[in-house]
């Protein structure tokens, strides 16, 4: 683990609508990485009130299994 994992447990997944959200998170409980929906932060903006909260060094793998283009995640960033 790097130091930034150490420093940043956790990111969030950001989408474009509620849908997106759930159809993302029934993938990545398919691939068993742990997730949890949840409210977005005040402090990170967001088209759609819900993400997923992920941890960092799961980030790469959920890139992978979530295309930007088909699932509409606006983007990942960390907690």
């Amino acid at each position: 683990m790097s130091s930034c994992d150490a420093e940043t447990p956790y990111g969030v997944v950001l989408f474009r609508s509620v849908q997106a959200a759930l159809a993302a998170e029934k993938i990545l409980a398919g691939e068993k990485i742990a997730h949890k929906l949840i409210a977005v932060p005040r402090h990170i903006s967001s088209n759609c009130g819900f993400c997923l909260r992920i941890q960092w060094a799961d980030r790469e793998a959920v890139e992978r299994l979530l295309p930007a283009e088909k699932l509409g995640v606006e983007g990942i960033v960390p907690l």
